[in-house]
């Protein structure tokens, strides 16, 4: 009688699964705040599933220049940030120009940090902060009178729906990232989709990048709210997640209070910052105006508008003193060599 085959157990395949990352850079985002936020996700994937090969997808909304094109901020994410220093750490990238393949091992060694120097004299603004006012970040001021209509705004910015950018409500209005009093053109790049409440509390001032820097924080300080008209269901699995499905209320915060809590969040003040300053002066300065003045200058007040002006404040004053110490300190990990 022939003997049967013995079969063997099938080959395991012992290669690991790739991880898929994908980001959209968002139009409020800048080079600086993508390439931190692309970075942190790469290191996630190395720590939830080490040395397994890893892929970006990566999309661009607006962030178009004069002619059209890409901005300097996506093509130097693209084109620098990616290619020269984050290939070695990925398989494959995949962007709107290009898709291209590490042609070595893809290293696993991640750094524990990305720091980004700067071109000697600058400090990570795209402006000189000694001159006042700023320029848009559009420079091609045009010569359209009236803005653009809502759903061209919402192409640009690259939205299925006219809804806010911060809570995804409508109705919305249109809100110039530079007001036109400041300099701000009709451009398309110079608008941004914000229902009446958030349209209030951003900032009148005339730099286009700290608008964007806002509505960025904005977003994610009150991404609870975009979840308030979801099904108990979508709730559920957001709360299952850590994340929260309201808006967190803060109506009864001081004036000063909600400034420091912005400088805090938005720019990244420690208590250092605020015990170089004389704060109880200006907390008491705060109070004389809302109790003795209201709205009789006819000026708005907006805590993001002051919250602005108390960094930029800080920074010129910091240039300009040599014994201050509180200078930021970067590793050289990547350098922007424009």
């Amino acid at each position: 009688m022939p003997k049967k085959k013995q079969k063997t157990a099938p080959r395991q395949n012992k290669q690991k699964k790739g991880v898929g990352i994908y980001h959209d850079m968002a139009v409020y985002e800048n080079f600086e705040r993508c390439a931190h936020r692309v970075f942190k996700v790469l290191q996630l994937a190395q720590k939830s599933n080490p040395g397994a090969p890893r892929l970006l997808y990566f999309d661009v909304q607006g962030h178009r220049n004069d002619a059209g094109g890409y901005d300097h901020d996506s093509l130097e994410i693209m084109k620098q940030f990616f290619l020269e220093y984050l290939m070695s750490y990925l398989t494959e990238i995949s962007t709107p120009l290009y898709r291209a393949k590490n042609g070595s091992k893809q290293r696993n060694d991640i750094p524990d940090e990305l720091a980004i120097s700067y071109p000697e004299g600058e400090s990570g603004f795209w402006y000189d902060i000694d001159l006042l006012p700023v320029s848009p970040r559009e420079t091609d001021t045009g010569s359209r009178r009236t803005p653009p209509s809502r759903k061209a705004i919402a192409d640009y910015l690259g939205m299925d729906e006219e809804l806010c950018l911060v809570c995804w409500k409508s109705p919305i209005e249109r809100a110039h990232a530079v007001p036109t009093a400041l300099g701000g053109s009709m451009n398309v790049r110079n608008f941004a989709l914000l229902c009446k409440e958030h349209h209030s509390q951003a900032p009148d001032i005339a730099d286009a990048e700290a608008f964007w820097a806002w509505v960025d924080y904005a977003e994610r300080r009150d991404a609870g709210s975009k979840w308030e008209r979801s099904s108990e269901d979508i709730k559920d699995w957001v709360r299952a997640l850590g994340s929260r499905t309201e808006m967190q209320d803060r109506s009864e915060m001081e004036f000063i209070a909600a400034v420091k809590f912005e400088l805090r969040n938005l720019y990244g003040w420690t208590g250092v910052d605020f015990s170089d300053s004389s704060w109880s002066l200006q907390e008491e300065y705060h109070r004389v105006l809302d109790a003795a003045t209201g709205k009789h200058f006819g000026v708005e007040k907006k805590v993001a508008t002051h919250a602005w002006a108390y960094d930029v404040a800080k920074r010129r004053l910091s240039l300009h003193d040599p014994s201050r110490t509180d200078q930021p300190k970067k590793v050289l990990l990547y350098e922007d060599i424009q």
